[in-house]
Parts: structure tokens; C-alpha cells; sequence
């Protein structure tokens, strides 16, 4: 006999050997069991899901002499005819080949007339989908009214692209993808028929790789079979398929953690070394980046994930070890690489490039990896406070208080308080900062932790931007950008100030309040008396007295009356028309 391949030497015969699809194949014994036999079937799901297999115990069952609880004998004459092929009454059809209107015309030619040997008709057309348009016209009108000896089988791993029309006249069964765990038990039956040796963990990895798909599964392990012999591991799986091991993405995993840009470069290399194909690589990357996402998110991730105890405790604490916002951000960057690379003769510089920008996030101005960076910088923080309040410093006995050196010229210039007023170029650019680092925080997000709601202080070259002893990141950050942030203060002020960072514990008794500067002119006007500031600015009016003449002066009452008020009138008056005469004559 020929030799067959596993998956179709090991092909179910009954409807109790299908794997996963147990919500279907109950259905259809029940249906066989009762004589409630619908005329169209649509059979739907992934490919290797079992529809075709279930399809052709179901023509058997159907026609079977001596069913067994709905599932055919494989022993009648009827079975073993269909089986073998001598029994002409089951057609199989593929409509990717077949799709044609000449095509479905001969089968509607075909149905009518009655079957040989078997009870019914039974036509499975494989990938319906692929049927032309006037195809599924031509089948329409069977298809809701065939012949009482017809059955028709549809099968398809597309059906939204079956017309409507064709989907109402058929019962239809969605076939699942299958769990790792029945992959695993169906594998493993097989092996001990053929007398396979295979470890647990290449089980595991084999139904990994099936991604849901018996036929798959099968046809991965006979690849490997074929070149590692019957004894099977996961280092020989992995060896003979060009794909990496588990390791490899734990290590690849820390390196991004750890910004280890030469580490990632040296796997990438031994990859290639090895020959491995690094599209399946990063495909399998994702796919652990996926693994802890979920370890991230969910309490019990076992139920979730199909992993021995020692990857899942392993996957637990790198998720832990990483933030939401990076595993996200991971995941963005790599699966758009996947993407490009595509489209590229050589993937590998594309892949590095990817890598390594994820161990540099600052040269990423995207929102996925500005949002990592501040998350990164908020645990840091949080993490700092925790330190100082789980574990508080020993009061120590009262010394004294050492005189604080004063502070470097690099870090503080000097400025003469006296000479500040609210008019002052220096104080009129400080009183804006808050506008300044709004601005600032809107065109470069990264730096709003840095800038935003922020004390500062003045010095004899521009403003300090003042951080507490906990703040190291929002300051290294400022420190960092502190280019971009002077430009922005001198563009919004017009001035060349100069913007610098420092501690508060370094600079506390130098800090200008200069909200409380006040424009001195104005205030030495109100202290100044008015007749003062009258004689200051109109001498030539004033006139100033000796205050002795008034010191024991009692008015006499013949010195002040009103006849003598008169007479001096009189005086003046006479003495004004004299000089008026005078000028005339003259």
C-alpha cells in the first residue's frame, strides 16, 4: 500500500473521533438517529477544523446499513463502497477548480436522478466561496427545492463571501478552532499507535504551532518525524522548523527592558546564524509580548495561557518587571516592522532598527512612547516616596545647624534685591513662566512633568526652575531639554534670559520671591508726605517759615479789624493808579 500522510491515515471514520467540534457532531447523530435530515448543509471554520471530515462520515452515516448511535458501521457494504470510492453515489467537488456555471449544471443534471446502491445523493462541495455568480444562480433553485435523494454539503472557510440567498437555504455549523489541550490528547493517541516518542513539552509546542488546526498540528509533526526520527523534543522541533525556543524570547524581552541595544543585536546574529527565518521570529516575539499582556492584566493567567509551570512563572515576573504602557508600546513598534518588512529584500536591518529604538525611547516622539517614558518616570517616583515613608530615617540627636555653603556661580548669580522693581526686565519675564510652561507642555508633551505648576526663583542671569530631592527624573528630563526650554522662554518674552534647574535644598536661602516686588517709586510716593512731594516738584511756590515765630503769639485785637483791612485796600489801590498814571504820561 502507498504511504499516506498522517493526517489522512489517522483521519477520523466516526463522528466520536472529531476533535473539538463536539456541538456539531452531536447534532448530526441526533438528526441521523431521528430521520430529521435537513436537504443543505454549510459547514464553516478554519481550515483543518474538521469540516470536510465531518462532511464525509456524514454521507456515510446517512446512507449507512447498520448505524451505530447516529455514527456509520465502516463495515456494510454501503460504508466500505463510499470509502473506498465503488460507490458512486457521494460526490466530491472542489469548487476552486470548479466554479464554473457548466460545472453546477452538470451536478443539477446529475441530482435527478436517484441513487445506486446508497439512500441518498450526498454532493460536499469543498471552498463554496470560490463559485461564481451565475454558479450560485445556477445552484439556487436546487439548492431550495431538490430532489427528496439529495443532499448537499457545503463547506467553506469564508462565508462571508457566500451570498445570502445560499446561506438562508442551508442549515449551517460553525466549526471551532481547536484547544492546544484536544491537539495535545489527539496527538498523542496517534503517537502511540505509530510508536512515536514525544516529550511533554514538544506536545505542547506542536499544538502552539498548530494555531487551532488539527491537520496542521499533524502535518508539523510529521515534518519533524521525517527529519529527527520517532524521538521527539522541543530543542529538535524548534531545530528542524528554524524557529527559537522560549529562551530566546525571555532574553530578547529583558534586553528591551534593560536598554540593552548590544544584546539584542547579538541575538538577532545568532539567529541568523542558526539559520533561523526572523519573520517567524518576531512572530513568535509578539506572540510572547501577547503572552504577557495577559500576565499583566488578568489575576490567573493559567486559564488563559497554555504554558508549564516553569514559563508561566517565568512569564509572570518579567510582566511584572514591565509596565502596561511598554508591553503596549512593544507591540505597536514591532507589529508595524512586521508590516514594513514586508515590503523589503532584507528584513533584518529593518527588525534591528525597531529593537534598538525601543532601548532609546527619547529618540520616539510618538504618544505610545511618550506615554511610556512619563509612566516609567511616575513609578520611579512613587516608588522613591514608598522607600521614605515604609522606611523612615532614625531621628538623630540635635546638632548644630551647619552653615550652608553658598551656592556656585554656575548654579546661582547673584542679583541686587534692592535694585528690582515690577518694571525690572528679569521679574517681568518670570511673572509669565506659568504661560511660558503651558506653551512649553503643549508642544513637547515629554516635558510637562517638568514644567508644569513648577516654583521658580531669579538670579543675575534668568529664572531657576526649583525641584525637591524626589523630583531626579522630572529634573533630569529638564536638564535634558533645557535647549529647547530657554528658546521657548525667550521667544514668549523677548529676552535673552538664560533658564537653569536646581535643587530646593540648594538654592532655599537665595529664593527671590518675586511676586512680592513691588514698583518702588509708587510705594515711596505713598510714604512721602504731600507737601513734600509739592516742594519737590514746585519750589518756586513754596515758601518755608520758621515755626519759632509762631510760638507764644497771642493776636492782638486792635492788629486785626476790618477798618484796617479797608485802609490798607485803600493803600494798594491808590498806589496801583499812581504807577497806572505814571505809564501813561510817560
Amino acid at each position: 500500500m502507498a504511504y499516506q500522510a498522517i493526517y489522512r491515515k489517522w483521519r477520523p471514520v466516526v463522528f466520536e473521533d472529531v476533535v473539538g467540534q463536539s456541538h456539531i457532531t452531536r447534532t448530526l447523530q441526533n438528526q441521523i438517529k431521528s430521520g430529521k435530515i435537513a436537504h443543505a448543509y454549510l459547514f464553516c471554520g478554519t481550515r483543518g477544523t474538521g469540516k470536510t471530515t465531518a462532511a464525509k462520515i456524514f454521507s456515510r452515516a446517512v446512507n449507512c446499513l447498520n448505524p451505530k448511535d447516529g455514527s456509520p458501521c465502516n463495515e456494510c457494504e454501503v460504508c466500505r463502497g463510499i470509502a473506498d470510492g465503488s460507490v458512486m453515489d457521494v460526490f466530491e467537488i472542489d469548487a476552486a477548480s470548479n466554479n464554473g456555471v457548466d460545472n453546477i449544471r452538470e451536478i443539477i443534471e446529475d441530482s435527478k436522478y436517484v441513487a445506486t446502491k446508497a439512500k441518498y445523493r450526498v454532493y460536499i462541495i469543498d471552498e463554496v466561496h470560490m463559485l461564481s455568480g451565475g454558479a450560485f444562480n445556477a445552484l439556487l433553485k436546487t439548492l431550495e427545492e431538490p430532489p427528496e435523494h439529495v443532499i448537499f454539503i457545503l463547506a467553506t472557510t469564508e462565508a462571508h463571501k457566500v451570498p445570502p440567498t445560499i446561506l438562508s437555504r442551508c442549515q449551517r455549523f460553525d466549526f471551532k478552532r481547536i484547544k492546544p489541550d484536544n491537539i495535545v490528547r489527539r496527538m498523542r493517541e496517534i503517537a502511540m499507535g505509530d510508536g512515536l516518542n514525544i516529550t511533554d513539552d514538544a506536545y505542547r509546542l506542536l499544538a502552539h504551532l498548530a494555531d487551532g488546526s488539527m491537520r496542521d498540528g499533524l502535518s508539523i509533526l510529521e515534518r519533524c518525524i521525517s527529519a529527527a526520527g520517532t524521538s521527539l523534543d522541543c530543542d529538535s522541533i524548534t531545530s528542524v522548523l528554524g524557529i527559537a525556543g522560549t529562551g530566546v524570547m525571555f532574553d530578547m524581552a529583558d534586553c528591551i527592558n534593560k536598554a540593552d541595544s548590544k544584546g539584542i543585536l547579538k541575538i538577532i546574529d545568532n539567529l541568523m546564524n542558526d539559520g533561523k527565518d526572523l519573520n517567524v521570529f518576531i512572530d513568535s516575539l509578539l506572540s510572547h509580548y501577547r503572552n504577557l499582556l495577559v500576565c499583566k492584566v488578568t489575576e490567573e493567567p493559567e486559564t488563559l495561557l497554555d504554558c508549564d509551570a516553569e514559563d508561566m512563572i517565568e512569564l509572570k515576573a518579567q510582566a511584572g518587571r514591565t509596565s502596561f504602557e511598554k508591553l503596549s508600546n512593544t507591540v505597536s513598534k514591532l507589529s508595524a516592522a512586521r508590516a514594513e518588512a514586508k515590503w523589503v529584500k532584507e528584513p533584518r536591518i529593518i527588525y534591528e532598527l525597531a529593537l534598538i529604538k525601543l532601548t532609546k525611547p527619547e529618540l520616539d516622539l510618538s504618544y505610545d512612547s511618550i506615554l511610556d517614558r512619563l509612566t516609567e518616570c511616575e513609578e520611579k517616583i512613587k516608588n522613591g516616596i514608598n522607600i521614605q515613608v515604609e522606611q523612615p530615617p532614625k531621628p538623630e540627636p540635635p546638632k548644630k545647624e551647619a552653615k550652608k555653603p553658598k551656592p556656585s556661580a554656575r548654579l546661582f548669580v547673584p542679583i541686587d534685591k534692592s535694585a528690582l522693581t515690577a518694571q525690572s526686565p528679569i521679574v517681568a519675564a518670570a511673572r509669565k513662566w506659568d504661560k511660558i510652561a503651558n506653551a512649553v507642555a503643549k508642544k513637547f508633551p515629554h516635558l510637562a512633568i517638568a514644567v508644569l505648576n513648577r516654583q521658580i526663583t531669579i538670579d543675575g542671569e534668568g529664572i531657576i526652575l526649583i525641584y525637591k530631592k524626589d523630583e531626579i527624573m522630572p529634573k533630569k528630563i529638564a536638564a535634558a531639554y533645557i535647549k529647547q526650554i530657554t528658546a521657548s522662554f525667550r521667544q514668549n518674552t523677548g529676552t535673552d534670559f538664560n533658564v537653569k534647574t536646581a535643587f530646593f535644598e540648594d538654592i532655599e536661602d537665595n529664593i527671590i520671591d518675586f511676586w512680592k516686588i513691588s514698583d518702588q517709586s509708587v510705594q515711596a510716593a505713598e510714604n512721602t508726605d504731600p507737601i513734600d512731594t509739592l516742594a519737590n516738584n514746585f519750589p518756586e511756590i513754596v515758601e518755608f517759615t520758621d515755626e519759632s515765630e509762631f510760638v507764644d503769639y497771642k493776636p492782638d485785637s486792635s492788629d486785626f479789624s476790618q477798618a484796617s483791612l479797608e485802609d490798607e485796600d485803600d493803600d494798594e489801590e491808590e498806589e496801583f493808579l499812581e504807577d497806572e498814571d505814571s505809564s501813561d504820561k510817560e
